[in-house]
């Protein structure tokens, strides 16, 4: 992945699954490296060269001025198992994230994200990226609501945060 160590890291809480003795799962804390990325050449091979072989999967959002069609990209959040890496889409311009377009569109990287609905559009009005293979939870959530009979209206949303903290899903208290 990036070859100088990163100065920056997080704290990722994951859940850990109960065992007979206690029915209530403590999450597990994991650090990772956070990435700031101005270049391509400092993201992962296999995240530029999609591959067959190599399939991923990815956490993936964005952050803008505005975020729509005619808005601003300023950040790209790419989750990986063992880094994140924030693309700085103003210092890195239009180049950097052209060079994701590749990533961002095949369907070797599976892009999970909570309402792409604004990010999708910014993609592609501002830089002609098409996204595919993506797993939008905030739909996944909608759908399994419905499907369990949950009485909702077409504005129900729910928050990424909410979606964590619910216990029928993550149980992450943040």
């Amino acid at each position: 992945m990036a070859s100088v160590p990163s100065p920056y890291q997080t704290h990722v809480p994951l859940p850990s699954h109960p065992d007979e003795k206690s029915p209530i799962a403590e999450p597990q804390i994991f650090v990772v490296p956070i990435h700031i990325v101005t270049h391509a050449s400092q993201l992962p091979a296999e995240f530029l060269e999609p591959s067959s072989e190599r399939q991923i999967v990815i956490g993936f959002d964005c952050e803008g001025a505005d975020l729509c069609r005619h808005g601003a990209l300023c950040i790209m959040q790419l989750a990986f198992p063992d880094a994140i890496y924030l693309v700085d889409a103003i210092q890195g311009g239009e180049m950097l994230i052209k060079a994701c377009k590749p990533a961002l569109e095949s369907s070797y990287i599976t892009k999970v994200i909570h309402d792409c609905k604004r990010d999708s559009e910014a993609l592609y009005f501002q830089f002609g990226i098409k996204l595919n293979n993506v797993v939008d939870t905030q739909i996944a959530y909608s759908l399994i609501e419905e499907q369990e009979g949950r009485a909702r209206s077409s504005d129900d949303y729910i928050s990424f945060v909410g979606l964590l903290a619910d216990p029928r899903y993550c149980g992450i208290i943040f």
